[in-house]
């Protein structure tokens, strides 16, 4: 296991093919956390880690052209859990990012505290628990299970619901985050069948996919449904929030330290506008009418409909 993401080429290194006296990787799993994903959401290395994360996620030999010797990473199994707020995770995503397909690989938990630990908790919370043993036993009968198929009632309950599944709209940002939900689910069943020791996947393990899907995807709309693709935008949004009163685009030109084209300024509210997240209205002065921008609640569902098959 390894913390922070560097870069693509530093991602694809870690799980080289041998080349020549190079003997590669020694192991080709990796499992990478991120507790700051800001940092690579934003950071000038996404333009190498994207491609790379997108091809592990399909399965693809990882590969970079930007050395003199090309790296390359054959039968790589990569995993990443990465760590953000709502705000952060809104302020950080382009519309790039939402729609070339990079954002909809992940699977998105919203979570929260549930208890307070002034004391720390637990030394060791899995003590006890037999979970250590359990997951010891998965790994080994995931080892042997060879390819693992659909038994022929979840064939036909996977049939119903890939078809239901395939029907939800594309549009927008929602459709956009959404995008891979058979894919996400099927991996999810065979992975819940792997846990269960199971031969085969069964429709119980289809149905426990679904659900964890069905909430990764209402956190995905939750955290990003009415983002504007736009970080000025969001910046802006941010600062609205702490000025409940409103702002003129004189005062967040001032907040915006000056540095921000006026024309910059113009297109992010009129995002926001679009997004239902700002309004502005005329507000009198001893000169002219005044346009006072405010932060608003988008008028939309958060809720992301899954059917189900009986």
């Amino acid at each position: 296991m390894e913390n922070g993401l560097s870069s693509g080429e530093g991602l694809v290194w870690s799980l080289r093919d041998a080349d020549g006296k190079d003997p590669g990787a020694p192991d080709r799993r990796l499992l990478v956390t991120e507790p700051e994903f800001a940092r690579v959401l934003s950071g000038r290395e996404l333009s190498s880690l994207s491609p790379v994360l997108r091809q592990a996620w399909d399965g693809r030999r990882l590969g970079l052209l930007t050395r003199n010797s090309p790296l390359r990473a054959t039968d790589a199994h990569l995993a990443l859990i990465g760590h953000i707020t709502a705000a952060e995770l809104r302020h950080c995503s382009t519309t790039i990012s939402i729609a070339n397909g990079f954002l909809n690989r992940f699977l998105f938990v919203a979570c929260r505290r549930t208890q307070l630990l002034p004391e720390g908790g637990e030394k060791n919370p899995l003590a006890k628990t037999g979970l250590k043993d359990r997951l010891a036993r998965a790994l080994e009968h995931a080892r042997r299970a060879g390819e693992l198929r659909l038994h022929s009632g979840a064939k036909r309950h996977w049939r119903t619901t890939y078809r239901e599944m395939s029907k939800r709209s594309t549009e927008g940002v929602t459709g956009a985050l959404t995008a891979r939900a058979e894919a996400h689910s099927i991996r999810l069943a065979l992975i819940y069948a792997l846990l269960d020791g199971a031969s085969s996947i069964e429709v119980e393990h289809l149905q426990a996919a679904f659900a964890l899907w069905g909430y990764a995807a209402r956190s995905a709309v939750w955290a990003l449904g009415d983002a504007t693709g736009d970080p000025l935008a969001e910046l802006i949004h941010r600062t609205l929030l702490e000025n409940p009163g409103g702002l003129t685009r004189t005062q967040l030109h001032e907040l915006l330290h000056r540095n921000r084209p006026a024309a910059q300024i113009k297109e992010a509210l009129a995002a926001l506008k679009e997004a239902e997240r700002a309004e502005s209205r005329k507000s009198q002065t001893a000169g002219r009418p005044a346009e006072l921008w405010t932060a608003t609640t988008p008028g939309r569902s958060d809720s992301v409909v899954l059917t189900r098959a009986a």
